[in-house]
């Protein structure tokens, strides 16, 4: 799943830096969504290498509550985005319950390693 919502992050970015030139966007706004894709790029690329045991879970858990929360507000966003503009990305809506579900997963699988560690 991380795979995924990383391939998917980076087709965002493709995506924004390509309407960049055919309409008007907020140079703020599109610095925030690269910034957010990146980031999403980076925590499936530490959830891979946690994955393999290469590093410590901690900077997952917190890197999945990231994903929670960040899922959770691209969904309101798009839904906020939906009732202005009458137009629904429902790409977006997909994406945001994905790395909801990654999110979790990974905060849940992970936490139950840590304790199984600490326990034995």
């Amino acid at each position: 799943m991380a795979l995924i919502n990383s391939l998917l992050a980076g087709l965002v970015i493709m995506y924004n830096l390509s309407v960049f030139q055919l309409y008007e966007i907020s140079i703020y706004g599109l610095l925030i969504e690269s910034l957010a894709d990146l980031s999403i790029i980076i925590i499936g690329a530490l959830t891979w290498f946690s994955c393999m045991k290469a590093i410590h879970t901690g900077p997952i858990l917190i890197g999945s509550l990231y994903l929670v929360v960040l899922g959770a507000v691209s969904i309101v966003w798009t839904y906020h985005l939906a009732v202005l503009s009458g137009h629904m990305q429902y790409y977006m809506a997909i994406f945001g319950t994905s790395l909801m579900a990654q999110g979790l997963s990974s905060l849940l699988g992970f936490s139950a390693v840590s304790q199984s560690m600490t326990i034995s």
